[in-house]
């Protein structure tokens, strides 16, 4: 017997739940890297040393641009997400 019933998998939901949730881990993070370089090169040039600032720079922009590497990523791999119907 067979049935003219769609069954759908929740795996696609759930997958674009960990994907849409990485994404923003990751803007907050790359947001919040940035944030600290600006803030830490402000304070370094406050106190008069260039050069700590140019460090301070080398130090944290890595971890920011590869924050904003990832979620880049992840929005582009949003982008093909499939919409669910709505209702029922």
């Amino acid at each position: 017997m067979s049935s003219t019933v769609n069954q759908t998998s929740a795996r696609p939901a759930k997958t674009a739940r960990i994907t849409t949730f990485l994404f923003a881990l990751c803007v907050v993070f790359f947001i919040v890297a940035g944030a600290a370089i600006v803030v830490g090169q402000i304070a370094a040039l406050a106190a008069g040393t260039a050069t700590g600032a140019r460090h301070w720079a080398t130090a944290l922009a890595p971890y920011a641009f590869g924050g904003a590497s990832v979620a880049g990523l992840l929005a582009f791999a949003l982008s093909y997400r499939t919409q669910e119907p709505e209702g029922d």
